[in-house]
């Protein structure tokens, strides 16, 4: 039997597993990963106000529910401190996984006083707020130190890796690039042309598509702006908006431009039923502005949700060098915040459907092999077995 099917981990993450959105189904989807890999999880996240998960080989140890923001969060770094101390005097575990978040101590004292190896996922900005000076100086001391504590770092993004071990002297061998992922979905429901109509959409409309969080990191100023550029070329063009929470900045700078009807906002949509929505798509885009990208790469969370669904993808980025093949084959790069570059690849797109369909082949074949939850958490799990 593999070493990785004795572990027992401790896990911890800090999101609300009431929101659809990027961290509730990377958290799900890496405990089930975990289980199906055959180790033992005890799990401390915040209790969710709806039905609880309920996953193979997982035990879930509930903190009070996600509050938001950052009211209650001296209250939540005692609790969670409290609540992994206290497993850590009960069982022996083979490893602590945290997804870190800068002000969250547990981790790092659990994994210093009880001599357990100690893996963090950087899924974000080191430090992920703002913070007044002499609190950002005393929080980058706290996140070297637990940087310095891990036995091994998951970090989905080149340049965050580069960030790390140049800000933080971490050496690079326990930095690992790991992509995010997507859970095995269902198959698309409909086609494509079913789909559209389904939306209010017509039969040759060619449909944009952006699935995620709506932060000011990405890139909607350029994509509405190439949809300018385009109109004339592409009477039917839309842009399909799945994701939250705040989608009114994006909606005011579509009407200003008079795009108005071309953008449709649904809101988030638990990803089971995205398979009635993304067959609909043409085109899948990730873009982030250049400041995002500087930090967060082109590769992100939207990549396997796209490609599950044979959706061909676009990103903004400098290069894909150090990036798996199958992506830097797979891919359309665009020089971020250039919408002249962005239109003028879509424009192609739109003429080339064999182009579309190889690369999002490309990509649907790779995330059936590598970017499945399960897939990606054995790698992980590998990582802690070393």
């Amino acid at each position: 039997m593999s070493r990785n099917l004795l572990m027992n981990i401790l896990f911890f993450a800090y999101v609300n597993l009431d929101l659809p959105n990027a961290p509730q189904t990377h958290t799900l989807g890496l405990l089930r990963g975990f289980g199906a890999g055959g180790a033992r999880i005890d799990a401390v996240v915040p209790r969710p106000l709806g039905p609880p998960p309920a996953l193979r080989s997982v035990t879930f140890r509930y903190l009070k529910a996600y509050p938001g923001g950052r009211r209650y969060i001296a209250r939540d770094i005692f609790l969670s401190t409290l609540t992994l101390w206290s497993l850590c005097c009960q069982r022996q575990y083979n490893a602590i996984y945290a997804r870190h978040m800068d002000l969250l101590a547990g981790p790092l004292l659990c994994s210093r006083h009880f001599k357990i190896p100690l893996f963090l996922e950087i899924d974000d900005s080191p430090i992920s707020g703002e913070y007044p000076a002499w609190l950002a100086s005393l929080l980058r001391r706290k996140i070297g130190a637990d940087f310095h504590q891990a036995s091994g770092l998951i970090v989905p993004s080149l340049p965050r890796c580069q960030i790390i071990k140049e800000h933080f002297g971490i050496p690079a061998e326990k930095i690992h690039l790991i992509l995010n992922g997507t859970d095995l979905l269902p198959p698309a429901a409909i086609g494509k042309s079913t789909a559209k109509r389904l939306l209010g959409l017509p039969a040759k409309a060619f449909c944009l598509g952006y699935v995620g969080s709506i932060f000011s990191r990405y890139d909607f100023a350029t994509i509405l702006q190439a949809m300018a550029f385009l109109v004339q070329k592409i009477p039917q063009l839309y842009l399909i908006m799945v994701g939250g929470p705040d989608i009114t900045p994006v909606r005011v700078r579509a009407e200003a431009m008079g795009l108005g009807t071309r953008v449709k906002f649904l809101g988030f949509v638990p990803q089971e039923q995205f398979g009635h929505i993304l067959p609909a798509l043409d085109v899948g885009l990730m873009n982030l502005t250049p400041e995002g990208v500087c930090v967060h790469g082109p590769v992100h969370t939207k990549l396997a949700s796209y490609a599950w669904f044979h959706v061909p993808v676009v990103t903004a980025g400098f290069t894909l060098d150090g990036y798996p093949g199958e992506v830097q084959r797979g891919l359309f790069l665009v020089p971020p915040g250039d919408s002249q570059a962005l239109a003028d690849l879509i424009w192609w797109l739109f003429q080339n459907p064999v182009a579309r369909q190889t690369a999002a082949a490309v990509l649907h074949e790779f995330t059936l092999r590598k970017l499945t939850w399960t897939a990606i958490a054995q790698d992980i799990l590998h990582i802690m077995a070393r």
